[in-house]
Protein backbone atom coordinates (compact mmCIF):
# COMPACT_ATOMS: atom_id res chain seq x y z
CA UNK A 1 0.00 0.00 0.00
CA UNK A 2 2.68 2.53 0.72
CA UNK A 3 4.39 1.99 -2.55
CA UNK A 4 1.29 3.01 -4.14
CA UNK A 5 1.11 5.95 -2.34
CA UNK A 6 4.99 6.36 -3.45
CA UNK A 7 3.85 5.83 -7.14
CA UNK A 8 0.63 7.98 -7.50
CA UNK A 9 2.03 11.04 -5.29
CA UNK A 10 4.28 12.21 -8.32
CA UNK A 11 1.25 11.27 -11.04
CA UNK A 12 -0.81 13.47 -8.73
CA UNK A 13 1.42 16.56 -7.86
CA UNK A 14 2.16 16.13 -12.03
CA UNK A 15 -2.00 16.61 -12.86
CA UNK A 16 -2.52 19.40 -10.22
CA UNK A 17 0.52 21.23 -11.64
CA UNK A 18 -0.74 21.23 -14.70
CA UNK A 19 -3.91 22.72 -13.58
CA UNK A 20 -2.44 25.47 -11.55
CA UNK A 21 -0.22 26.44 -14.51
CA UNK A 22 -3.23 26.54 -17.06
CA UNK A 23 -2.65 27.00 -20.83
CA UNK A 24 0.86 28.95 -20.35
CA UNK A 25 1.99 27.77 -23.75
CA UNK A 26 3.67 28.98 -26.92
CA UNK A 27 0.50 28.30 -29.90
CA UNK A 28 3.06 28.52 -33.24
CA UNK A 29 0.64 27.36 -36.23
CA UNK A 30 -0.48 24.80 -34.33
CA UNK A 31 2.85 23.69 -32.75
CA UNK A 32 2.46 23.65 -28.76
CA UNK A 33 5.84 24.33 -27.21
CA UNK A 34 6.77 24.17 -23.69
CA UNK A 35 10.47 25.86 -22.58
CA UNK A 36 10.01 24.26 -18.82
CA UNK A 37 9.31 20.31 -17.54
CA UNK A 38 10.03 18.92 -14.47
CA UNK A 39 10.33 15.07 -13.78
CA UNK A 40 12.89 12.15 -13.24
CA UNK A 41 16.30 10.88 -15.22
CA UNK A 42 18.36 8.16 -14.70
CA UNK A 43 21.76 7.77 -16.73
CA UNK A 44 25.42 7.09 -16.42
CA UNK A 45 26.35 10.47 -17.76
CA UNK A 46 23.30 12.65 -16.99
CA UNK A 47 22.83 11.47 -13.69
CA UNK A 48 20.13 10.61 -11.79
CA UNK A 49 16.86 11.54 -9.69
CA UNK A 50 14.56 14.59 -9.76
CA UNK A 51 15.02 16.66 -13.22
CA UNK A 52 14.21 20.16 -14.77
CA UNK A 53 14.74 21.16 -18.29
CA UNK A 54 14.56 24.40 -19.86
CA UNK A 55 14.55 24.28 -23.65
CA UNK A 56 14.03 27.80 -24.94
CA UNK A 57 14.67 27.26 -28.32
CA UNK A 58 17.08 24.68 -30.27
CA UNK A 59 19.25 24.35 -27.28
CA UNK A 60 18.31 23.28 -23.90
CA UNK A 61 19.80 22.27 -20.61
CA UNK A 62 18.81 19.54 -17.89
CA UNK A 63 19.87 19.51 -14.51
CA UNK A 64 19.37 16.39 -12.11
CA UNK A 65 19.76 15.68 -8.75
CA UNK A 66 19.43 13.15 -6.05
CA UNK A 67 20.57 13.34 -2.11
CA UNK A 68 20.85 9.79 0.07
CA UNK A 69 21.92 9.78 3.44
CA UNK A 70 22.14 7.77 6.73
CA UNK A 71 24.05 7.30 9.27
CA UNK A 72 26.56 4.70 7.18
CA UNK A 73 26.58 6.20 3.66
CA UNK A 74 26.12 9.85 1.62
CA UNK A 75 25.40 9.23 -1.46
CA UNK A 76 24.92 12.54 -4.19
CA UNK A 77 24.36 12.61 -7.92
CA UNK A 78 24.31 15.91 -9.77
CA UNK A 79 24.16 16.08 -13.22
CA UNK A 80 24.18 18.57 -16.16
CA UNK A 81 23.37 18.10 -19.50
CA UNK A 82 23.23 20.00 -22.70
CA UNK A 83 20.69 19.33 -25.83
CA UNK A 84 20.30 20.62 -29.35
CA UNK A 85 17.60 19.55 -31.39
CA UNK A 86 17.83 18.13 -34.51
CA UNK A 87 14.38 17.36 -35.88
CA UNK A 88 11.33 18.53 -34.06
CA UNK A 89 7.78 17.11 -35.02
CA UNK A 90 4.34 16.62 -33.43
CA UNK A 91 5.13 13.39 -32.06
CA UNK A 92 8.98 13.10 -31.72
CA UNK A 93 12.00 14.86 -31.43
CA UNK A 94 15.05 13.82 -32.28
CA UNK A 95 18.54 15.67 -30.41
CA UNK A 96 22.26 15.61 -29.72
CA UNK A 97 23.25 15.45 -26.09
CA UNK A 98 26.10 15.85 -23.99
CA UNK A 99 25.94 14.82 -20.21
CA UNK A 100 28.19 15.58 -17.00
CA UNK A 101 27.95 13.31 -14.18
CA UNK A 102 29.39 13.91 -10.74
CA UNK A 103 28.68 11.27 -8.44
CA UNK A 104 29.97 11.75 -4.77
CA UNK A 105 30.00 8.46 -1.76
CA UNK A 106 31.03 8.47 1.27
CA UNK A 107 30.46 4.94 3.44
CA UNK A 108 31.67 4.28 7.10
CA UNK A 109 33.49 0.45 6.77
CA UNK A 110 34.91 -1.72 9.13
CA UNK A 111 37.59 -3.81 9.63
CA UNK A 112 37.91 -6.80 11.70
CA UNK A 113 40.78 -7.69 13.42
CA UNK A 114 40.89 -11.19 14.62
CA UNK A 115 43.51 -12.07 17.52
CA UNK A 116 43.13 -15.50 18.94
CA UNK A 117 40.91 -15.45 21.67
CA UNK A 118 39.57 -11.80 20.69
CA UNK A 119 39.02 -9.91 17.87
CA UNK A 120 38.51 -5.99 17.29
CA UNK A 121 37.25 -3.70 15.18
CA UNK A 122 37.69 -0.31 13.66
CA UNK A 123 35.97 1.61 11.32
CA UNK A 124 37.35 4.37 8.74
CA UNK A 125 35.07 6.43 5.59
CA UNK A 126 35.61 5.50 2.69
CA UNK A 127 35.40 8.62 0.04
CA UNK A 128 34.34 8.04 -3.90
CA UNK A 129 34.01 10.45 -6.02
CA UNK A 130 34.17 11.43 -9.89
CA UNK A 131 32.82 12.78 -13.29
CA UNK A 132 30.88 10.80 -15.87
CA UNK A 133 30.80 12.57 -19.17
CA UNK A 134 29.14 11.51 -22.65
CA UNK A 135 27.89 12.07 -25.54
CA UNK A 136 25.30 10.66 -28.41
CA UNK A 137 21.77 10.92 -29.86
CA UNK A 138 18.48 10.72 -28.22
CA UNK A 139 14.84 11.00 -29.12
CA UNK A 140 12.44 12.06 -27.37
CA UNK A 141 8.36 10.69 -27.35
CA UNK A 142 5.88 13.01 -26.66
CA UNK A 143 3.38 10.56 -25.31
CA UNK A 144 0.67 13.52 -24.15
CA UNK A 145 0.78 16.95 -24.96
CA UNK A 146 2.53 17.70 -22.05
CA UNK A 147 4.25 14.30 -21.08
CA UNK A 148 7.37 13.35 -23.05
CA UNK A 149 9.91 9.55 -22.50
CA UNK A 150 13.14 9.89 -23.37
CA UNK A 151 15.43 7.68 -24.75
CA UNK A 152 19.24 8.55 -24.99
CA UNK A 153 22.37 6.54 -25.91
CA UNK A 154 26.02 7.17 -27.07
CA UNK A 155 29.52 6.97 -25.80
CA UNK A 156 31.33 7.69 -22.30
CA UNK A 157 34.06 8.43 -20.28
CA UNK A 158 33.66 6.84 -17.04
CA UNK A 159 35.37 7.92 -13.59
CA UNK A 160 37.34 10.46 -14.55
CA UNK A 161 38.41 9.03 -18.22
CA UNK A 162 39.47 5.70 -16.89
CA UNK A 163 37.17 3.78 -19.39
CA UNK A 164 35.35 4.36 -22.68
CA UNK A 165 32.30 2.50 -23.10
CA UNK A 166 28.55 2.79 -24.41
CA UNK A 167 25.97 4.75 -22.40
CA UNK A 168 22.42 4.49 -22.16
CA UNK A 169 20.44 7.29 -20.53
CA UNK A 170 16.36 7.92 -20.35
CA UNK A 171 14.00 10.29 -18.73
CA UNK A 172 9.90 10.76 -18.24
CA UNK A 173 8.89 14.80 -18.11
CA UNK A 174 6.04 16.62 -17.38
CA UNK A 175 6.27 19.78 -20.00
CA UNK A 176 5.14 23.51 -18.82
Amino acid sequence: MKTKAIFLLPILFLFLLQSVLGQKQNDTANNITFKHALGVAAGFTTGYGLSYRFTPNKFGVQLTFAPYKNDETAQYSLGITFMYKIIESEFANFFLYQGNHFFYTKDKTYDYIYYYPNFSFTGREVVDKYWNNGIGIGIEFIILKRVSFNLMGGYAAYKNFENINITGETGLFFKF
